[in-house]
């Protein structure tokens, strides 16, 4: 696992609560040793990141952001080195989505120009 966060989305625990429960979760979405998390955790890096370009990546950093909350942990999200909140992880997710849809218009309109696919 990277630690470092230039053009990262990563999770930090601050308050664990129930640490297994946490550690459970956390192993849901990435696979390392408990050491690992523990280790994380208690150092304050990430416990899971993903580039800041991965959109499903960023989808599962969201939704485990969400079981951890859920499970009475405290939660830190940062991008790119600055904290930042689930309202904007949600709206680069979204962001995300319009630009795929957009490129996908852009290219059946390119095809329908050139008179249809191409067998």
């Amino acid at each position: 696992m990277s630690y470092t966060t230039d053009d990262k989305i990563g999770l930090v625990i601050k308050s664990a609560g129930s640490m297994a429960k946490c550690i459970q979760i956390i192993r849901k979405y990435n696979p390392i040793s408990m050491a690992e998390i523990k280790n994380a955790i208690d150092a304050n890096h990430f416990v899971f990141d993903c580039d800041y370009i991965d959109d499903s990546g960023i989808r599962r950093v969201r939704r485990c952001y969400d079981e951890l909350v859920k499970a009475g942990a405290i939660v830190e999200i940062y991008e790119d080195g600055d904290l930042t909140t689930r309202e904007f992880i949600s709206n680069l997710i979204g962001t995300y989505k319009e630009i795929a849809a957009d490129t996908e218009a852009m290219i059946d309109a390119e095809v329908a120009a050139e008179g249809g696919e191409e067998d």
